[in-house]
């Protein structure tokens, strides 16, 4: 009995060895890395995807993925590995298979999908090339693109088609195109020289696809559109050094910015010829051709920053561009428009000119008739929305301002120097007298602070500025009130000068430039009192401005003008700011500017029009 009972003890003391060391046994299999759970799906998984890292290809063309897919789904393979290895319970295996399937859909959905980059006209959209195809732009080289205008109308300046330009100094290279289709080429070397007029309105087109191709010796430009050369230009190019080139825009100005859509864009390290250019229109590439440097097809959505078929250059999407897969179509709101038309043509009905104070001004009807032909130009041409909105209200303010020139008294015009819609009289058409010629007007300055110099008169090849100054010191106010003639007349810009405070502010004062051809001289006069003499200067040469400017021209004055006169002949000085009745010989232009005659009006002589850009009548 005493043995049983011992084997008894014996038996419970192992059995409750077994359980503890059962227990510890399990513990150690949750804890085992190797675990044994089960991994069939996750295995099926990570067989699916090292296929597709396998046999994808990565690329920059539609139907490729995206460069970096396989290396982003091999780092998710290896963390499952890892998960494996280290579960500690079979709902982490659960967790790696929804996240591995989940990458591998995403993976699979990472194709390059069709598209074309939308550069959208907002300040400071543009595609950026890397740096280092700058040098490839200091030797002999050749720019192909092709681009869809979405719309022709410029933001700023112009439309840059593609440029690397700077100033100070100015240097670089831009292709940009207007609002009228005109298409230049433009250098630098310390100054700017463009190709002008040759490819003239009409060159570049909104609506269709467009190739332009540009190439450059060092020294001499081409200009291609559609395979056909449209302009040249010959100027030295000097390496923009501290801008980067870009599509759609310049990095200098970057309110240039195009409406369009690209593709195709191929850099070559030498000129080709007009055949190849013509070629290369319709012709395919794969990147490896002799001679092509950088080449972005442009032919699918690759995101924002990437990667040329050379893998040499890398291309960066600033601002507003969307990959779009065709170019926009367009619908817009005539409404507001066509409203202010009506509006604009039911006043019209109301409106009865006369000489009499309190009558319109003759010459308001064709005023109101002119801005109802421009707005119906433009309601039926008119691509952009925020454009059509501008002009509506727009004409509805021409209401109010032909309702606030009524016939009455004047003293002469006010150019409001600090109201930044107010630009000056603009004269049309514009004259530059060829022998004898004398101007003269009266003007009184309101201020001299605020700007460097403020023109009372220029055709583009001569004209009269006063010197301001831009900060109020002792040493800046002594040394402002000066005037220049400043004359173009082939020798550079030269002309007769007036010391300082000869223009006073808040005083008429009455001032002439006089021209005889044959002594060569020009005399500048204030007050009937010479100032200034220039000699052996001739007439100034031919203006290629279509008008010219009372009150600005390259700088606006702040002050009031009147009685502007130009004459044909040599006056003297007895003769400056007689009382004249516009009939006198030798008198080419006169505008008294002494009663309101409202927005656009003609000279005493009829020979030439005003028109009040953004300025006021100095009605007391």
């Amino acid at each position: 009995m005493k043995a049983l009972k011992l084997n008894i003890k014996l038996l419970s003391f192992l059995a409750a060895f077994v359980m503890v060391f059962a227990f510890a046994a399990c513990n150690d299999d949750n804890n085992n890395n190797t675990g044994g759970y089960e991994t069939g799906s996750l295995d099926a998984l990570i067989t699916e995807a090292e296929g597709l890292i396998a046999n994808s290809v990565e690329g920059i063309n539609a139907g490729d993925f995206k460069p970096g897919s396989k290396d982003e789904l091999q780092e998710v393979v290896n963390w499952v590995y890892w998960r494996i290895d280290n579960a500690k319970n079979q709902e982490e295996i659960a967790d790696a298979v929804v996240k591995l399937q989940r990458y591998i859909d995403i993976f699979k959905a990472n194709i390059v999908a069709v598209a074309m980059p939308y550069i959208q006209q907002e300040n400071d959209t543009y595609i950026q090339i890397s740096d280092n195809i700058k040098p490839v732009l200091n030797g002999a080289f050749t720019i192909e693109i092709d681009c869809y205008i979405v719309d022709l109308n410029t933001k700023g300046y112009s439309n840059n088609l593609f440029s690397c330009e700077q100033s100070g100094p100015d240097s670089g290279f831009g292709v940009r195109y207007f609002s009228d289709g005109k298409i230049q080429v433009v250098v630098g070397n310390n100054n700017w020289v463009d190709s002008g007029d040759q490819a003239g309105a009409g060159t570049m087109k909104s609506g269709e696809w467009m190739h332009v191709a540009l190439t450059n010796t060092g020294s001499h430009q081409i200009l291609y559109v559609n395979g056909a050369a449209v302009a040249t230009n010959d100027n030295t190019h000097l390496l923009a050094v501290d801008k980067s080139f870009v599509i759609g825009n310049s990095p200098m100005w970057t309110d240039r910015v195009c409406n369009m859509l690209v593709r195709e864009f191929r850099v070559w390290n030498s000129v080709l010829d007009p055949a190849a250019i013509q070629a290369n229109i319709s012709a395919g590439f794969t990147g490896s051709e002799a001679g092509l440097e950088c080449y972005f097809p442009f032919g699918s959505d690759l995101g924002s920053d990437f990667s040329d078929v050379t893998g040499n250059y890398k291309a960066s999407i600033k601002g507003k561009i969307d990959w779009v897969n065709e170019p926009p179509v367009i619908v817009l709101d005539k409404s507001k428009l066509e409203g202010a038309i009506q509006d604009l043509t039911d006043f019209k009905a109301t409106i009865v000119e006369g000489n009499q104070d309190g009558d319109y001004p003759i010459g308001t009807l064709a005023y109101i008739d002119e801005l109802i032909s421009n707005a119906n130009d433009k309601l039926a041409n008119e691509t952009r929305q925020s454009s059509l909105d501008d002009a509506a209200e727009s004409l509805l303010a021409k209401i109010d301002i032909i309702n606030s020139m009524l016939v009455e008294a004047t003293d002469g015009i006010f150019i409001d120097h600090d109201n930044p819609d107010a630009v000056g009289l603009r004269i049309t058409p514009n004259y530059t007298p060829q022998g004898d010629y004398t101007v003269e007007f009266n003007v009184k300055v309101k201020s001299l602070f605020g700007y460097g110099t403020g023109e009372f008169f220029n055709n583009g090849n001569y004209g009269i500025w006063v010197y301001g100054y831009d900060e109020l010191t002792e040493e800046n106010v002594l040394g402002s009130g000066g005037l220049w003639n400043f004359t173009n007349a082939g020798n550079g810009w030269e002309g007769p000068k007036a010391d300082a405070l000869t223009m006073k502010t808040g005083e008429w004062q009455h001032v002439a430039i006089v021209h005889d051809d044959t002594a060569r001289t020009t005399t500048l006069y204030v007050d009937g009192e010479e100032k200034g003499v220039q000699t052996d200067v001739g007439a100034p040469e031919v203006s290629g401005w279509g008008e010219m400017w009372l009150g600005n021209g390259w700088g606006k004055m702040d002050g009031y003008m009147k009685d502007f006169r130009l004459w044909d002949v040599a006056r003297d000085a007895a003769d400056l700011d007689a009382a004249i009745d516009g009939t006198e010989a030798g008198l080419n232009v006169y505008f008294p500017l002494d009663k309101v005659a409202g927005v656009k009006f003609e000279d005493v002589t009829g020979n030439y029009k005003g028109e009040m850009r953004g300025i006021s009548w100095n009605v007391e």
